[in-house]
C-alpha cells in the first residue's frame, strides 16, 4: 500500500440461503479458496463448523465427529499447509480442564484428525485452555501469547507449538525482559522477522501500546508512538503489503468502532483510513477480517513475502508455478507429501524465477498474472521465501530427481483467486469482514467487504 488508497467503501456480500447464523467472538481463516469459520457466541456459545467456497458463493456446514471441538468461543483458528489449528475457548469446567484445548482438521480429507500432542521432553506441560489469546504462524511453528485463563485471569504466557514435530514448549520470560504483559483481547500479526502485538484487556483497562517479539534476538520491544488507534479490545488486525490494518474494536460498555487504521511499517506512521461517517458500515467488535487478493499474507506461513494468491481478472483456476534454472517446473504450495532432500545452502548459486500462470477455457494459452511476483531470486532469497518442503520439493525437481507432476491431479488442490469471486473488481485486493457485535438484525451472519484500490 503506498500512499493512499483510492476508495474505501464496505458493501455487503451476497449469501445464498443456508448460511451460518451471526456470531460474535469466533475464529475464522482461509484455506485453499474457502473461509472456514467455527463457534463463537450468539445467544449462546456455539459448536459449528462452516465453509464458504469463495468461486461459489456458497456456505456448507461440516460434519462433526467425536475429535471434533465442543462449544467455543474467542478461540484462534490457523493454517498451515492445509491442516487447520484450533486452539482454546472451552467453556471453563472441572471437566474442560482435564481436556487438550488443541483442535486440527485436515482440510484435504474434511476430517478432525486424532489429538495426542505432547510437550518438549524435559518440559512436561502443555498450555492451559484459555480465552481471548493471539496465535499466528511463523516458520513452522504457531505462537500463542496471553488470553484469560480460568481462576487465574489474564495470563502472559508465550508458548510455541512445532507444527511438524507436534511439539509444544513455552518461551520463559526470564529470555526477553519487558513484555506486554497479561491481556486477552489483543490482536497480533507477522511482518517480516517480527511479531508485531497491539492493544488488549489488561486487568480492567483496555490498552493502546504497540509491541514487537523480534523472532531473530528473541526479546520484546514497545513500539513508541504519538498518534494511532485509540485503546481497544475485540478488534482484527491483518497484513497488507507493507502494512498492518487494524479495524473495529473499542472500549468497555461503550459502542465499538468502524474506523479502519494503517499502520506503514517502513516509515512507522499511523494513518486513519475511514472515519465514522465515511462508512455504511455498523461498528464491529469480536468479528473477523480476512483478505483475499495480492498483496494480503498468505495463510500457510505467516513469515513468507506474499505470494499466495496468483491473480486471473476472470476468475480462472490459476496454478503457481516456480520454474528452477528456467528448464523445471514445479507446484510449491500446499504440497505436503514428498520425499525429503537436501534443502538450499547458502553456497548454492543456482536461481529461481518465480511466475504466477493462469489457464483458462477462454484463454487456453498460459499468460503471466496481471498481479504475478515476478524477478530473479538468488538462492539466499529464496530462503526467506519459501518454506521448507517447497524448497526440498523445488531443487529435486531441478536434479531431476521425482517425476514431473501432472497438471490435472494438482490443479484441483490449487485455490489462488480473484477478488472479483466476490467483487466486480478485475485485480483489486479484498478486505472481508465476518460477524461481530452487535449482531445484525437478519438470521444469516454478517458479512462484508471492502475494496482496496493502490494508487
Amino acid at each position: 500500500m503506498n500512499g493512499k488508497t483510492a476508495e474505501y467503501s464496505w458493501k455487503p456480500v451476497l449469501q445464498s440461503n443456508g448460511s451460518p447464523c451471526d456470531r460474535f467472538k469466533h475464529a475464522c481463516c482461509i484455506s485453499r479458496g474457502f473461509i472456514y469459520i467455527h463457534g463463537g457466541r450468539h445467544t449462546t456459545t456455539l459448536s459449528d463448523f462452516w465453509r464458504y467456497k469463495l468461486v461459489s458463493k456458497e456456505w456448507e456446514r461440516l460434519d462433526g465427529s467425536d475429535d471434533a471441538p465442543e462449544e467455543l468461543e474467542e478461540h484462534t483458528m490457523v493454517d498451515y499447509q492445509g491442516i487447520l489449528y484450533i486452539f482454546g475457548g472451552m467453556v471453563d469446567s472441572a471437566f474442560t480442564q482435564r481436556k487438550n484445548p488443541l483442535w486440527m482438521y485436515d482440510t484435504d480429507s474434511t476430517k478432525w484428525m486424532k489429538r495426542q500432542l505432547t510437550a518438549v521432553e524435559g518440559e512436561g506441560c502443555v498450555p492451559a485452555n484459555r480465552k481471548g489469546h493471539s496465535a499466528i504462524v511463523y516458520r513452522g511453528s504457531m505462537y500463542l501469547y496471553g488470553g484469560y485463563i480460568d481462576i487465574k485471569g489474564a495470563s502472559q504466557e508465550f508458548w510455541t507449538l512445532c507444527l511438524d514435530a507436534k511439539q509444544w514448549s513455552p518461551i520463559s520470560a526470564a529470555s526477553y525482559g519487558s513484555s506486554p504483559g497479561p491481556r486477552h483481547g489483543h490482536s497480533a500479526v507477522v511482518y517480516g522477522n517480527g511479531m508485531y502485538l497491539f492493544g488488549g484487556l489488561m486487568g480492567l483497562s483496555e490498552q493502546k501500546d504497540f509491541w514487537k517479539w523480534d523472532f531473530m534476538s528473541a526479546n520484546w520491544s514497545n513500539i513508541r508512538r504519538s498518534q494511532g488507534p485509540p485503546k481497544m479490545v475485540g478488534h482484527s488486525a491483518l497484513i497488507f503489503e507493507d502494512s498492518m490494518l487494524i479495524f473495529g474494536g473499542g472500549v468497555s460498555n461503550t459502542m465499538p468502532s468502524n474506523i479502519l487504521w494503517k499502520y506503514h511499517f517502513p516509515t512507522q506512521m499511523w494513518k486513519k483510513l475511514t472515519s465514522p461517517r465515511e462508512t455504511n458500515l455498523s461498528s464491529k467488535a469480536y468479528h473477523c477480517t480476512l483478505g483475499i487478493g495480492y498483496g494480503f499474507q498468505g495463510t500457510t506461513d505467516s513469515s513468507r513475502m506474499p505470494l499466495s494468491y496468483g491473480l486471473h481478472p476472470k476468475g480462472s483456476r490459476c496454478s503457481k508455478l516456480l520454474a528452477i534454472s528456467k528448464q523445471h517446473a514445479c507446484f510449491c504450495e500446499y504440497i505436503r507429501q514428498e520425499p525429503t532432500y537436501e534443502t538450499f545452502s547458502n553456497e548454492d548459486s543456482c536461481e529461481i524465477e518465480m511466475r504466477t500462470f493462469c489457464q483458462s477455457q477462454e484463454e487456453p494459452e498460459s499468460y503471466l498474472s496481471q498481479t504475478a511476483f515476478s524477478e530473479e531470486l538468488s538462492a539466499n532469497q529464496v530462503a526467506g521465501i519459501l518454506s521448507e518442503k517447497e524448497r526440498r520439493l523445488c531443487l529435486s525437481l531441478s536434479r531431476n530427481e521425482v517425476p514431473a507432476l501432472d497438471l490435472a491431479e494438482r490443479e484441483a488442490s490449487f485455490s489462488y483467486l480473484s477478488p472479483d469471486s466476490l467483487d466486480s473488481s478485475e485485480s483489486s485486493p479484498v478486505l472481508l469482514l465476518i460477524g461481530g457485535k452487535p449482531l445484525s438484525s437478519p438470521s444469516a451472519i454478517s458479512f462484508w467487504q471492502m475494496k482496496l484500490e493502490r494508487i
